[in-house]
Protein backbone atom coordinates (compact mmCIF):
# COMPACT_ATOMS: atom_id res chain seq x y z
CA UNK A 1 0.00 0.00 0.00
CA UNK A 2 2.85 2.38 0.75
CA UNK A 3 4.27 1.83 -2.75
CA UNK A 4 0.93 2.86 -4.23
CA UNK A 5 0.89 6.03 -2.16
CA UNK A 6 4.46 6.67 -3.24
CA UNK A 7 3.41 6.55 -6.89
CA UNK A 8 0.67 9.05 -6.17
CA UNK A 9 3.11 11.36 -4.37
CA UNK A 10 5.47 11.39 -7.34
CA UNK A 11 2.68 12.96 -9.41
CA UNK A 12 2.38 15.82 -6.91
CA UNK A 13 5.77 15.79 -5.17
CA UNK A 14 5.42 19.32 -3.88
CA UNK A 15 2.98 18.06 -1.22
CA UNK A 16 5.63 15.97 0.46
CA UNK A 17 8.15 18.79 0.04
CA UNK A 18 5.84 21.10 1.95
CA UNK A 19 5.65 18.65 4.85
CA UNK A 20 9.43 18.14 4.96
CA UNK A 21 10.10 21.88 4.75
CA UNK A 22 7.72 22.52 7.64
CA UNK A 23 9.79 20.14 9.73
CA UNK A 24 13.25 21.28 8.71
CA UNK A 25 12.66 24.98 9.44
CA UNK A 26 12.74 23.98 13.09
CA UNK A 27 16.48 23.48 12.83
CA UNK A 28 17.09 26.99 11.49
CA UNK A 29 14.87 28.98 13.69
CA UNK A 30 9.04 30.51 22.23
CA UNK A 31 6.66 34.62 23.59
CA UNK A 32 5.49 35.30 27.06
CA UNK A 33 8.58 33.89 28.79
CA UNK A 34 10.43 37.17 29.32
CA UNK A 35 13.61 35.59 30.60
CA UNK A 36 16.78 37.47 31.41
CA UNK A 37 20.22 35.83 31.15
CA UNK A 38 20.47 35.06 34.86
CA UNK A 39 17.12 33.27 34.85
CA UNK A 40 17.92 31.32 31.68
CA UNK A 41 21.31 30.20 33.02
CA UNK A 42 19.62 28.84 36.17
CA UNK A 43 17.08 26.85 34.16
CA UNK A 44 14.21 29.17 35.13
CA UNK A 45 14.65 28.54 38.87
CA UNK A 46 14.17 32.23 39.56
CA UNK A 47 10.82 32.94 41.25
CA UNK A 48 12.31 33.42 44.72
CA UNK A 49 15.45 35.39 43.83
CA UNK A 50 14.91 38.11 41.16
CA UNK A 51 16.38 41.50 41.91
CA UNK A 52 15.21 44.98 40.89
CA UNK A 53 14.21 45.29 37.23
CA UNK A 54 14.46 41.53 36.69
CA UNK A 55 11.64 40.86 39.14
CA UNK A 56 9.05 42.03 36.63
CA UNK A 57 8.90 38.90 34.45
CA UNK A 58 9.32 36.44 37.35
CA UNK A 59 7.87 37.78 40.61
CA UNK A 60 7.07 41.50 40.98
CA UNK A 61 6.85 41.12 44.78
CA UNK A 62 10.66 41.04 44.95
CA UNK A 63 10.70 44.71 43.97
CA UNK A 64 9.66 45.39 47.58
CA UNK A 65 12.91 44.05 49.02
CA UNK A 66 15.99 46.21 48.94
CA UNK A 67 17.83 45.17 45.76
CA UNK A 68 21.57 44.95 45.43
CA UNK A 69 21.51 48.21 43.48
CA UNK A 70 19.13 51.13 43.92
CA UNK A 71 18.44 51.46 40.18
CA UNK A 72 18.74 49.37 37.02
CA UNK A 73 18.69 50.71 33.45
CA UNK A 74 18.60 48.21 30.62
CA UNK A 75 20.81 49.17 27.67
CA UNK A 76 20.36 46.40 25.13
CA UNK A 77 19.69 42.70 24.95
CA UNK A 78 17.92 39.83 23.27
CA UNK A 79 16.22 36.63 24.38
CA UNK A 80 16.00 34.11 21.53
CA UNK A 81 14.60 30.60 21.70
CA UNK A 82 13.70 27.86 19.27
CA UNK A 83 12.64 24.37 20.19
CA UNK A 84 10.90 21.35 18.69
CA UNK A 85 10.34 17.76 19.72
CA UNK A 86 11.63 15.93 16.64
CA UNK A 87 14.31 17.49 14.46
CA UNK A 88 17.99 17.97 15.27
CA UNK A 89 20.98 18.52 13.02
CA UNK A 90 21.50 14.76 13.08
CA UNK A 91 17.96 13.91 11.92
CA UNK A 92 18.03 16.75 9.40
CA UNK A 93 21.09 15.21 7.79
CA UNK A 94 19.21 11.90 7.63
CA UNK A 95 15.88 13.14 6.22
CA UNK A 96 16.26 16.73 5.03
CA UNK A 97 16.16 17.38 1.28
CA UNK A 98 15.68 13.70 0.41
CA UNK A 99 12.90 11.82 -1.37
CA UNK A 100 11.79 9.58 1.49
CA UNK A 101 9.57 7.58 -0.89
CA UNK A 102 12.52 6.29 -2.94
CA UNK A 103 13.96 2.76 -2.75
CA UNK A 104 10.78 1.11 -1.60
CA UNK A 105 9.98 3.89 0.89
CA UNK A 106 12.38 2.46 3.48
CA UNK A 107 13.45 5.93 4.58
CA UNK A 108 9.78 6.89 4.77
CA UNK A 109 9.10 4.08 7.24
CA UNK A 110 12.08 5.10 9.37
CA UNK A 111 10.73 8.65 9.36
CA UNK A 112 7.29 7.47 10.48
CA UNK A 113 8.77 5.34 13.27
CA UNK A 114 10.76 8.31 14.56
CA UNK A 115 7.82 10.72 14.67
CA UNK A 116 6.79 11.73 18.24
CA UNK A 117 3.64 9.98 19.49
CA UNK A 118 2.13 13.25 20.75
CA UNK A 119 2.59 15.03 17.42
CA UNK A 120 5.21 17.46 16.20
CA UNK A 121 5.53 20.94 17.68
CA UNK A 122 7.90 23.79 16.95
CA UNK A 123 8.10 27.02 18.97
CA UNK A 124 10.18 30.05 18.13
CA UNK A 125 10.30 33.29 20.08
CA UNK A 126 12.33 36.44 20.32
CA UNK A 127 12.02 39.10 23.02
CA UNK A 128 13.71 42.47 22.63
CA UNK A 129 13.76 44.79 25.65
CA UNK A 130 13.77 48.33 24.28
CA UNK A 131 16.84 50.38 25.32
CA UNK A 132 16.30 53.00 28.03
CA UNK A 133 12.59 52.05 28.34
CA UNK A 134 13.34 49.25 30.81
CA UNK A 135 14.32 50.52 34.24
CA UNK A 136 13.62 50.22 37.96
CA UNK A 137 14.16 52.59 40.88
CA UNK A 138 13.58 51.36 44.41
CA UNK A 139 10.38 49.31 44.52
CA UNK A 140 8.99 50.42 41.13
CA UNK A 141 9.75 49.40 37.55
CA UNK A 142 8.65 50.24 34.03
CA UNK A 143 9.41 47.85 31.17
CA UNK A 144 8.84 47.82 27.42
CA UNK A 145 9.46 44.66 25.38
CA UNK A 146 8.89 43.67 21.77
CA UNK A 147 7.53 40.10 21.65
CA UNK A 148 7.61 37.81 18.65
CA UNK A 149 6.31 34.25 18.80
CA UNK A 150 5.63 31.55 16.22
CA UNK A 151 4.20 28.10 16.93
CA UNK A 152 3.37 25.16 14.65
CA UNK A 153 1.73 21.92 15.76
CA UNK A 154 0.72 18.85 13.72
CA UNK A 155 -1.01 16.01 15.56
CA UNK A 156 0.24 12.43 15.19
CA UNK A 157 -2.90 11.34 13.28
CA UNK A 158 -2.36 14.22 10.85
CA UNK A 159 1.27 13.15 10.42
CA UNK A 160 0.11 9.62 9.68
CA UNK A 161 -2.16 10.97 6.96
CA UNK A 162 0.60 13.12 5.44
CA UNK A 163 3.08 10.26 5.31
CA UNK A 164 0.61 7.49 4.43
CA UNK A 165 0.84 5.54 7.66
CA UNK A 166 -2.82 4.51 7.52
CA UNK A 167 -4.75 1.63 9.05
CA UNK A 168 -8.20 0.38 8.22
CA UNK A 169 -11.04 1.38 10.55
CA UNK A 170 -9.15 4.21 12.21
CA UNK A 171 -10.43 7.79 12.15
CA UNK A 172 -7.56 10.27 11.89
CA UNK A 173 -8.22 13.67 13.44
CA UNK A 174 -6.15 16.15 11.44
CA UNK A 175 -5.55 18.61 14.25
CA UNK A 176 -3.32 21.52 13.30
CA UNK A 177 -2.24 24.60 15.21
CA UNK A 178 -0.57 27.71 13.84
CA UNK A 179 0.04 30.85 15.88
CA UNK A 180 2.26 33.83 15.17
CA UNK A 181 2.19 37.13 17.01
CA UNK A 182 4.17 40.35 17.24
CA UNK A 183 3.31 42.78 20.03
CA UNK A 184 4.78 45.41 22.33
CA UNK A 185 4.30 44.81 26.03
CA UNK A 186 4.29 47.79 28.40
CA UNK A 187 4.32 47.00 32.12
CA UNK A 188 4.24 49.04 35.31
CA UNK A 189 5.28 47.06 38.38
CA UNK A 190 5.47 47.73 42.11
CA UNK A 191 6.43 45.79 45.22
CA UNK A 192 4.89 46.47 48.65
CA UNK A 193 6.87 45.33 51.73
CA UNK A 194 5.46 44.04 55.01
CA UNK A 195 8.28 42.93 57.33
CA UNK A 196 9.80 39.82 55.75
CA UNK A 197 6.79 39.43 53.49
CA UNK A 198 6.16 41.32 50.26
CA UNK A 199 3.38 41.67 47.71
CA UNK A 200 3.76 42.87 44.15
CA UNK A 201 1.91 43.41 40.90
CA UNK A 202 2.48 44.20 37.25
CA UNK A 203 -0.14 45.88 35.10
CA UNK A 204 0.50 45.14 31.43
CA UNK A 205 -0.79 46.64 28.22
CA UNK A 206 -0.25 44.92 24.87
CA UNK A 207 -0.05 46.76 21.57
CA UNK A 208 -0.65 44.12 18.94
CA UNK A 209 1.34 44.68 15.74
CA UNK A 210 0.51 41.53 13.80
CA UNK A 211 -1.09 38.11 14.12
CA UNK A 212 -1.85 35.14 11.89
CA UNK A 213 -3.03 31.64 12.77
CA UNK A 214 -5.68 28.97 12.64
CA UNK A 215 -8.71 29.77 14.76
CA UNK A 216 -8.93 26.84 17.24
CA UNK A 217 -12.72 27.26 17.61
CA UNK A 218 -13.42 26.78 13.90
CA UNK A 219 -10.67 24.50 12.58
CA UNK A 220 -11.15 20.74 12.49
CA UNK A 221 -10.85 17.80 10.13
CA UNK A 222 -10.79 14.00 9.95
CA UNK A 223 -9.99 11.22 7.48
CA UNK A 224 -11.00 7.57 7.83
CA UNK A 225 -10.33 4.29 6.03
CA UNK A 226 -13.46 2.11 6.10
CA UNK A 227 -12.75 -1.34 7.56
CA UNK A 228 -14.90 -3.51 5.33
CA UNK A 229 -14.71 -1.85 1.90
CA UNK A 230 -11.36 -0.07 2.31
CA UNK A 231 -12.91 3.22 1.26
CA UNK A 232 -11.49 6.65 2.07
CA UNK A 233 -13.76 9.34 3.51
CA UNK A 234 -13.01 12.65 5.16
CA UNK A 235 -13.90 16.31 5.66
CA UNK A 236 -12.15 19.39 6.96
CA UNK A 237 -12.92 23.03 7.68
CA UNK A 238 -10.15 25.46 8.72
CA UNK A 239 -10.26 29.21 9.35
CA UNK A 240 -6.96 31.05 8.89
CA UNK A 241 -7.11 34.54 10.41
CA UNK A 242 -4.87 37.57 10.17
CA UNK A 243 -4.85 40.99 11.77
CA UNK A 244 -2.45 43.95 11.66
CA UNK A 245 -3.55 45.51 14.95
CA UNK A 246 -4.79 44.62 18.40
CA UNK A 247 -5.05 45.68 22.02
CA UNK A 248 -4.75 43.69 25.21
CA UNK A 249 -4.21 43.72 28.94
CA UNK A 250 -2.88 41.41 31.61
CA UNK A 251 -1.96 41.34 35.30
CA UNK A 252 0.79 39.56 37.22
CA UNK A 253 0.64 39.08 41.01
CA UNK A 254 3.36 37.89 43.34
CA UNK A 255 4.18 37.09 46.97
CA UNK A 256 7.68 36.74 48.41
CA UNK A 257 9.14 35.82 51.77
CA UNK A 258 12.75 36.27 52.85
CA UNK A 259 14.00 34.62 56.03
CA UNK A 260 16.98 35.91 57.96
CA UNK A 261 18.58 32.49 57.66
CA UNK A 262 18.95 32.99 53.89
CA UNK A 263 15.89 30.97 52.83
CA UNK A 264 13.76 32.77 50.23
CA UNK A 265 10.35 31.73 48.88
CA UNK A 266 8.26 33.19 46.11
CA UNK A 267 4.90 32.61 44.42
CA UNK A 268 3.53 34.37 41.36
CA UNK A 269 0.60 34.17 38.96
CA UNK A 270 1.17 35.53 35.47
CA UNK A 271 -1.19 36.66 32.72
CA UNK A 272 -4.33 36.95 34.86
CA UNK A 273 -7.13 37.88 32.44
CA UNK A 274 -4.43 38.15 29.78
CA UNK A 275 -6.01 38.57 26.36
CA UNK A 276 -5.36 40.45 23.12
CA UNK A 277 -8.28 41.59 20.95
CA UNK A 278 -7.36 41.60 17.26
CA UNK A 279 -8.97 43.65 14.49
CA UNK A 280 -9.35 46.33 17.13
CA UNK A 281 -8.03 49.50 15.41
CA UNK A 282 -5.33 51.47 17.17
CA UNK A 283 -2.64 54.02 16.41
CA UNK A 284 -0.36 51.14 15.36
CA UNK A 285 -2.67 49.79 12.62
CA UNK A 286 -0.63 51.09 9.67
CA UNK A 287 2.64 50.04 11.27
CA UNK A 288 1.11 46.65 12.02
CA UNK A 289 0.25 46.06 8.36
CA UNK A 290 3.92 46.34 7.42
CA UNK A 291 4.92 44.04 10.29
CA UNK A 292 2.28 41.46 9.33
CA UNK A 293 3.62 41.44 5.76
CA UNK A 294 7.15 40.94 7.11
CA UNK A 295 5.93 38.03 9.24
CA UNK A 296 4.29 36.54 6.15
CA UNK A 297 7.45 36.86 4.08
CA UNK A 298 9.29 34.73 6.62
CA UNK A 299 6.66 32.02 6.21
CA UNK A 300 6.61 32.20 2.39
CA UNK A 301 10.39 32.02 2.18
CA UNK A 302 10.34 28.91 4.37
CA UNK A 303 7.20 26.84 4.87
CA UNK A 304 5.43 27.78 1.62
CA UNK A 305 8.50 28.33 -0.55
CA UNK A 306 7.90 25.24 -2.68
CA UNK A 307 4.17 25.73 -3.19
CA UNK A 308 2.08 27.88 -5.50
CA UNK A 309 -0.09 29.13 -2.64
CA UNK A 310 0.04 32.94 -2.58
CA UNK A 311 -0.93 34.65 0.66
CA UNK A 312 -0.58 38.45 0.70
CA UNK A 313 -0.61 38.73 4.52
CA UNK A 314 -2.49 42.04 4.51
CA UNK A 315 -5.17 41.19 7.05
CA UNK A 316 -7.42 38.87 5.04
CA UNK A 317 -9.00 35.77 6.53
CA UNK A 318 -9.19 32.49 4.64
CA UNK A 319 -11.59 29.61 5.05
CA UNK A 320 -10.29 26.33 3.66
CA UNK A 321 -12.63 23.36 3.24
CA UNK A 322 -11.96 19.90 1.85
CA UNK A 323 -13.99 16.77 1.26
CA UNK A 324 -12.55 13.36 0.50
CA UNK A 325 -15.17 11.45 -1.46
CA UNK A 326 -15.92 7.82 -0.70
CA UNK A 327 -13.56 6.13 -3.12
CA UNK A 328 -12.98 2.39 -3.38
CA UNK A 329 -9.41 1.14 -3.33
CA UNK A 330 -9.62 -0.17 -6.91
CA UNK A 331 -10.32 3.37 -8.14
CA UNK A 332 -7.92 5.14 -5.78
CA UNK A 333 -4.90 3.05 -6.69
CA UNK A 334 -5.23 3.18 -10.46
CA UNK A 335 -2.02 4.35 -12.13
CA UNK A 336 -3.86 7.11 -14.00
CA UNK A 337 -5.71 8.38 -10.92
CA UNK A 338 -5.18 11.94 -9.67
CA UNK A 339 -6.14 13.83 -6.56
CA UNK A 340 -8.87 15.74 -8.40
CA UNK A 341 -10.73 12.47 -8.94
CA UNK A 342 -11.51 12.05 -5.26
CA UNK A 343 -10.38 15.17 -3.45
CA UNK A 344 -12.45 18.38 -3.43
CA UNK A 345 -11.28 21.59 -1.80
CA UNK A 346 -11.90 25.33 -1.92
CA UNK A 347 -10.53 28.49 -0.36
CA UNK A 348 -12.75 31.47 0.40
CA UNK A 349 -11.07 34.82 0.96
CA UNK A 350 -12.61 37.15 3.53
CA UNK A 351 -11.09 40.54 2.72
CA UNK A 352 -11.02 43.21 5.42
CA UNK A 353 -12.59 40.85 7.93
CA UNK A 354 -14.11 43.22 10.54
CA UNK A 355 -14.82 40.61 13.18
CA UNK A 356 -12.92 41.04 16.44
CA UNK A 357 -11.29 37.85 17.71
CA UNK A 358 -9.14 37.22 20.75
CA UNK A 359 -6.02 35.29 21.67
CA UNK A 360 -5.78 34.29 25.32
CA UNK A 361 -2.38 34.41 26.96
CA UNK A 362 -1.51 31.32 29.01
CA UNK A 363 -2.15 31.56 32.75
CA UNK A 364 1.04 30.52 34.57
CA UNK A 365 1.63 29.62 38.24
CA UNK A 366 5.17 29.69 39.66
CA UNK A 367 6.51 28.67 43.04
CA UNK A 368 10.16 28.80 44.01
CA UNK A 369 12.50 28.39 46.96
CA UNK A 370 16.15 29.41 47.24
CA UNK A 371 18.83 28.97 49.86
CA UNK A 372 22.08 30.86 50.28
CA UNK A 373 24.20 27.81 51.08
CA UNK A 374 27.24 29.96 51.79
CA UNK A 375 28.36 33.44 50.89
CA UNK A 376 29.36 32.54 47.34
CA UNK A 377 26.84 29.76 46.54
CA UNK A 378 23.10 30.16 45.89
CA UNK A 379 20.82 27.20 45.06
CA UNK A 380 17.23 27.58 43.78
CA UNK A 381 14.34 25.24 42.96
CA UNK A 382 11.21 26.15 40.98
CA UNK A 383 7.88 24.52 40.12
CA UNK A 384 5.68 26.05 37.44
CA UNK A 385 2.61 25.06 35.48
CA UNK A 386 0.48 26.44 32.67
CA UNK A 387 -3.08 25.64 31.64
CA UNK A 388 -2.86 26.22 27.90
CA UNK A 389 -0.76 24.84 25.03
CA UNK A 390 0.03 28.13 23.36
CA UNK A 391 2.71 30.78 22.90
CA UNK A 392 5.69 28.70 24.08
CA UNK A 393 3.84 27.15 27.01
CA UNK A 394 2.67 23.61 27.50
CA UNK A 395 0.02 22.24 29.84
CA UNK A 396 1.64 20.45 32.74
CA UNK A 397 4.37 20.89 35.32
CA UNK A 398 7.91 22.09 34.86
CA UNK A 399 10.65 21.58 37.47
CA UNK A 400 13.79 23.73 37.45
CA UNK A 401 16.97 23.55 39.51
CA UNK A 402 19.70 26.17 39.38
CA UNK A 403 22.86 27.33 41.12
CA UNK A 404 24.92 30.52 41.11
CA UNK A 405 28.57 30.51 42.16
CA UNK A 406 30.11 33.94 42.83
CA UNK A 407 33.63 33.15 44.02
CA UNK A 408 34.73 35.64 41.35
CA UNK A 409 32.22 38.42 41.99
CA UNK A 410 32.81 40.16 38.68
CA UNK A 411 32.30 36.95 36.69
CA UNK A 412 29.59 34.80 38.32
CA UNK A 413 29.07 31.26 37.04
CA UNK A 414 25.52 29.92 36.74
CA UNK A 415 24.17 26.47 35.94
CA UNK A 416 20.69 25.03 35.67
CA UNK A 417 18.53 22.17 34.43
CA UNK A 418 14.80 21.73 33.89
CA UNK A 419 12.26 19.05 32.97
CA UNK A 420 8.88 19.72 31.38
CA UNK A 421 7.13 22.36 29.25
CA UNK A 422 7.80 22.76 25.52
CA UNK A 423 11.56 22.25 25.87
CA UNK A 424 11.15 18.73 27.28
CA UNK A 425 14.36 18.68 29.28
CA UNK A 426 17.22 21.14 29.11
CA UNK A 427 20.68 21.97 30.39
CA UNK A 428 21.69 25.62 30.87
CA UNK A 429 24.77 27.60 31.75
CA UNK A 430 25.85 31.21 31.75
CA UNK A 431 28.05 33.88 33.20
CA UNK A 432 28.62 37.61 33.13
CA UNK A 433 31.06 40.47 33.41
CA UNK A 434 30.37 43.12 36.06
CA UNK A 435 32.65 46.14 35.86
CA UNK A 436 31.53 48.91 38.17
CA UNK A 437 28.10 50.14 37.11
CA UNK A 438 28.30 48.37 33.71
CA UNK A 439 27.02 44.78 33.67
CA UNK A 440 26.80 42.22 30.85
CA UNK A 441 25.20 38.78 31.33
CA UNK A 442 24.74 35.88 28.94
CA UNK A 443 23.24 32.40 29.00
CA UNK A 444 22.63 29.45 26.69
CA UNK A 445 20.37 26.42 27.05
CA UNK A 446 20.19 23.12 25.12
CA UNK A 447 16.90 21.22 24.74
CA UNK A 448 16.55 17.44 24.53
CA UNK A 449 20.25 16.97 23.89
CA UNK A 450 23.58 18.24 25.19
CA UNK A 451 25.55 18.08 21.94
CA UNK A 452 25.14 20.55 19.10
CA UNK A 453 24.21 17.88 16.55
CA UNK A 454 21.65 16.13 18.83
CA UNK A 455 19.96 19.07 20.56
CA UNK A 456 16.42 19.80 19.38
CA UNK A 457 16.30 23.33 20.62
CA UNK A 458 18.42 26.18 21.88
CA UNK A 459 17.84 29.18 24.13
CA UNK A 460 20.17 32.17 24.01
CA UNK A 461 19.94 35.27 26.18
CA UNK A 462 22.19 38.33 26.31
CA UNK A 463 21.70 41.53 28.28
CA UNK A 464 23.60 44.67 29.24
CA UNK A 465 22.51 47.17 31.85
CA UNK A 466 23.66 49.96 34.14
CA UNK A 467 23.29 49.99 37.92
CA UNK A 468 23.05 52.84 40.38
CA UNK A 469 24.44 52.79 43.90
CA UNK A 470 22.48 53.65 47.01
CA UNK A 471 23.01 57.05 48.53
CA UNK A 472 24.44 57.02 52.02
CA UNK A 473 21.21 58.37 53.53
CA UNK A 474 18.90 55.91 51.75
Amino acid sequence: MQMTFSNMWREHRYLTKVAIVIFTIATSLSGQNLYNPRAVAMGGAFTAIPDGLFSVSSNPANLAFRPKYRSYLYLAGIDWQMTNNFFSLLSTAKYGGKDITADGAKLQQDFINDLPSDGWRMDYSMNLPLPILNFSVGNKAFTTNILYNTEYYISKPALDVIFANWEKGVEYQTDLRIDAMTAIEYAYSMGIPYDNLAFGFSIKYYQGLGYYGLDPDFSTGSIMVDTSTFTLTGTGDFLFRQSPSGKGVGVDLGISYQDKSGLDMGFSVQNIAGVIRWNDPSSSSKRGTAILEAMGEQVKSGVLKNTDLKLPFKGESYRYQFRLKSVAATELFKDDSSYSDFFYSKIDTIADDPRIFTTKLPLVFRFGVAQQMREDLLVALDFSTSFRDRFSFNQGWRISLGAEYTYLRRTPFRFGMAIGDVSGWEINLGSGLHLGFVHVDWAVGFHRGIWLHTTRGIHFSLGSYLTGKYKSNY
